[in-house]
């Protein structure tokens, strides 16, 4: 039990907390963040567990000829899959968050602004959450079609709904490529992480931490 207590040690060691909250992992100097932290350190210490777990079976099947492998399998039967999960996980759906409609709300839009964002949220393609008409950026002239504003009228509002964090304005060759916030607004659950992070949503970057694990 010490071993695997000092194993456990070793893991928490490998980041150093910094001031204001954030950790530095030692041996490269990446930053994480706390919920980071905290989801790596529990997948290492789920994997020591597991290992430590195929030890014993290993013992016990060894001198008793004992094997565990049907208690566990009971155990696993308890868990019932979801139907038609991967419906929900994926694009099929636009979800607005409750909570967000009424920050929305809230800010009070001009009519142009809120002619732009209700109209364009619509074309929100999944994962990105950028808006996409027949696979592409949408140009201006395109927009003022979809939309019944003038291109002034439009870049105005765009860029009044960037200020106020409901969308973000991204250069894309020769186009400006238009991001909903998922927080008030998501083409699905599942969003790329470029995104989320585009918003500082992403709390925990689980692809980081798998590269960690996996190495």
């Amino acid at each position: 039990m010490s071993e695997i207590k000092q194993q456990i040690e070793n893991i928490n060691n490998e980041f150093i907390e910094m001031v204001g909250g954030s950790f530095v992992r030692v041996d490269t100097g990446e930053l994480f963040t706390l919920a980071e932290v905290k989801k790596y350190i529990a997948k290492k210490v789920d994997i020591l567990i597991h290992k430590n777990l195929d030890e014993t079976k290993r013992v016990a099947f060894e001198t008793l000829g004992v094997s565990t492998e049907q208690t566990l399998i009971k155990k696993r039967s308890k868990i019932k899959p979801i139907s038609n999960r991967s419906k929900y996980d994926g694009g099929e759906f636009n979800m607005a968050y409750r909570s967000g409609i009424e920050r929305v709300f809230d800010m009070k839009l001009e009519i142009n602004e809120k002619l732009v964002y209700y109209v364009l949220r619509d074309f929100i393609s999944y994962p990105s959450n950028c808006i996409m008409i027949n696979g592409q950026i949408p140009t201006m002239i395109e927009l003022e079609s979809i939309i019944g504003l003038k291109e002034r009228t439009i870049r105005k509002a765009l860029k009044s709904l960037e200020d106020k964090n409901l969308i973000k304005l991204v250069q894309s060759s020769h186009r400006k490529a238009i991001y909903v916030n998922p927080e008030y607004y998501a083409s699905g659950k599942d969003l790329l992480t470029e995104t989320l992070k585009m918003f500082e949503l992403l709390e925990c970057d689980y692809e980081k931490i798998e590269e960690y694990i996996n190495e």
